[in-house]
């Protein structure tokens, strides 16, 4: 009994570990794929309009406090539409506003480019001052947004590579000797 546990729950760690590199292998490809087709992604960038309106009130909701440094465009009380980091909008991401959606959207131009979206033009109220604000940005600084965002994307990349190489070290190490692995 007790060798037929030990050899289920072998054979199950291995299994994972198989998953766990194939995982991070297919990661790395992906990220790097992105990164290679960086230039591309950008000049096919889509432009997105949204409007509030009666029916559906957009919100900007930020959080300047880590671990999740975001500025979010959220449809109010369900759920977000863009992320972008707070690193290119620090006027957006204030103390005062962190996890509250008193910031209402009348209308806000998104650039979505790869994986990754930025703020070309905002206009919204302060629900609790009744303030409006407009903040836009140049092509020029989004570019420099979606630079800084692969730039660091580069390393977390290089991060996942190593990671994957060490898995894969070990799986080929576990397959080479399976059988010894197994009987442990």
């Amino acid at each position: 009994m007790h060798q037929t546990i030990q050899l289920v729950f072998r054979i199950c760690f291995a299994a994972v570990i198989f998953t766990v590199t194939a995982a991070l292998i297919l990661t790395g490809f992906a990220k790097s794929s992105e990164i290679f087709h960086a230039a591309q992604n950008f000049e096919q960038a889509k432009k997105i309009h949204l409007q509030s309106t009666a029916q559906q009130q957009f919100a900007l909701l930020s959080n300047n406090k880590k671990p999740d440094e975001a500025v979010y465009v959220v449809i109010a009380q369900n759920g977000y539409i863009a992320k972008s980091s707070c690193s290119h909008y620090p006027e957006i991401c204030l103390d005062q506003y962190n996890q509250q959606q008193t910031r209402q959207i009348q209308t806000i131009d998104l650039l979505h480019a790869g994986n990754f979206h930025y703020i070309e033009k905002v206009s919204f109220t302060d629900s609790r001052t009744q303030q409006h604000h407009t903040f836009s940005y140049t092509p020029e600084q989004i570019q420099q947004f979606y630079q800084a965002d692969v730039s660091s994307l580069k390393y977390a990349t290089f991060g996942i590579g190593l990671f994957a190489l060490a898995a894969v070290f070990v799986s080929f190490r576990i397959l080479r000797n399976f059988k010894k692995f197994i009987r442990k």
